[in-house]
């Protein structure tokens, strides 16, 4: 143990590490039981049970303690542990508190990339690990490491930074940046950062007239985080968390689908860079997949696609794999093969699930083929000459494919299934803010009504910059073909004119 803490206080000396168990200690002076009653519910509400007697509880990166607090108070076993050893006085001092002497409830020191300290914990009906393997500085290692602690008909929950790209590659420098001042400028540098977006938050209030909304913000955190949290402790958190890792919502899920963890619900922070949050079953032993789509993932390929795996070279330079899924018959579309973003051609499904690639397409999937997929989609072209409307956003009309537009009052798993693809790459922010297409561009679209509002993604004229703009959307059982001025149907193109 005497290693552990030695390890830990070098790597925060260094600047590689943020002392997070020190901010824990300063919200435990802010805790009280309300916030504990918040934490309970949060917990209840995720895993979609009043009670958890009789089960155990692993809580992986323990923090403050608090939802071992609440895990325990719903009745569970609790294993808690967390590699800071400022994180484990503060669990150890809840536990003091609120269960002394419980045999029901053990906190150790110890790390979730420790192999060997891992294999003397026993599985878990519940792994909790809420905003923590992303700060390990090996967030894939820790990610395999925790799937033995998931027996089969387990749950895992887990909460991970979103991947933004280069939006979160600043938050990454400013971590960086922060850990590596003298300790006596960093209450300044992160003040600094936090002035600044709490002006444009409050002005943002102050124009919708709504200051007493900027100000429950700060009095009712607790209840608006749904988690009885700080939002002081929680900036200071983010400001400093560091390592820092991220991963998108397909990336996780993907990840865990490969060991035979089924997605049982998700907070997804598309828009943002806070944590999307995960609840797993896990339905398999390692190595079997599970196949799902992402409800409302940005991308065409795991909202609708349908796995290929297996993929095995055939003589000719092709590949023959297995469709996890059956098939969908009677589409009338056809079989496009999507590697993440991009449109690479078309496949041909065989008898019994088989899947066949032309040597042409298989020929870009090198050499990541996991991530492979075919979907049921018609492609037509985006009708230009394109209308600039503002700032970097363009339209062009699809009124054939109006039924099929967001709506505002219409549920999010009901969104529009039509995207845009700049050459063969999906642009990628579907229904984004009208507002935010026009100030922000790269990429950002939406389908509104009968128009399709888009973004190139350099910010290039679409009329001039020689790119191909397509709509690619999985065909519904009806409506569309019955508006005038229907594409055609792209069994009937001519090979030219289909991908």
């Amino acid at each position: 143990m005497s290693s552990l803490v030695e390890t830990h206080a070098a790597e925060v000396r260094h600047g590689a590490r943020f002392a997070f168990g020190r901010n824990w200690q300063r919200f435990l002076n802010t805790l009280n039981q309300e916030r504990i009653t918040i934490a309970e519910q949060s917990l209840a509400d995720y895993l979609q049970q009043k009670r958890l007697d009789g089960l155990s509880f692993l809580d992986i990166g323990s923090g403050s303690g608090l939802f071992s607090l609440a895990a325990r108070r719903l009745g569970a076993r609790v294993v808690s542990f967390d590699y800071d050893p400022h994180s484990i006085a503060c669990t150890a001092e809840l536990r003091c508190r609120y269960f002394p002497d419980d045999r029901d409830w053990l906190v150790l020191h110890g790390s979730v990339l420790d192999r060997d300290f891992l294999a003397r914990l026993p599985p878990a009906d519940i792994v909790y690990s809420w905003g923590v393997l992303h700060h390990t500085g090996a967030m894939a290692t820790a990610f395999a490491n925790i799937e033995p602690l998931v027996p089969v008909g387990g749950r895992l929950f887990i909460a991970i930074y979103n991947d933004l790209g280069p939006v979160t590659d600043r938050w990454w420098r400013v971590k960086r940046r922060y850990n590596r001042l003298p300790v006596v400028l960093r209450w300044p540098y992160a003040l600094g950062i936090i002035a600044a977006a709490e002006a444009r938050s409050l002005l943002g209030h102050l124009r919708r007239r709504d200051l007493a909304g900027y100000l429950r913000a700060w009095t009712d955190y607790q209840h608006l985080s749904v988690r009885g949290m700080s939002r002081w402790h929680d900036w200071i958190d983010w400001i400093g968390g560091f390592p820092y890792e991220r991963a998108s919502v397909e990336t996780i899920v993907d990840t865990f689908a490969a060991n035979g963890f089924r997605l049982e619900k998700l907070v997804d922070r598309a828009a943002g860079y806070g944590c999307n949050e995960f609840v797993f079953r896990r339905e398999a032993a390692a190595g079997t997949w599970i196949e799902q789509p992402v409800p409302n993932s940005q991308l065409l390929s795991r909202r609708f696609g349908i796995a290929a795996l297996g993929l095995a070279p055939t003589p000719e330079g092709g590949l023959v794999g297995q469709l996890v899924n059956p098939w969908p018959n009677g589409s009338g579309a056809a079989p496009l093969v999507l590697h993440r973003d991009r449109l690479l051609g078309e496949a041909a499904i065989e008898p019994a699930g088989g899947v066949r690639i032309a040597p042409q397409v298989a020929a870009r999937l090198q050499p990541d083929r996991g991530a492979v997929r075919l979907v049921a989609a018609r492609v037509e072209d985006l009708p230009g000459p394109y209308v600039h409307v503002r700032g970097r956003m363009w339209q062009a009309g699809a009124p054939h494919l109006a039924s099929l537009a967001d709506d505002a009052a219409g549920p999010a798993e009901q969104r529009s299934p039509v995207f845009v693809f700049e050459d063969d790459r999906q642009l990628p922010l579907p229904h984004s803010l009208h507002a935010e297409i026009a100030r922000r561009g790269a990429g950002r679209f939406s389908h509104w009504g009968a128009m399709v509002y888009f973004s190139t993604r350099d910010g290039s004229d679409p009329n001039r910059n020689r790119r191909r703009y397509r709509l690619v959307y999985p065909p519904p059982a009806r409506g569309v073909d019955d508006f005038a001025g229907t594409a055609q149907d792209q069994r009937s193109m001519p090979d030219a004119a289909r991908l």
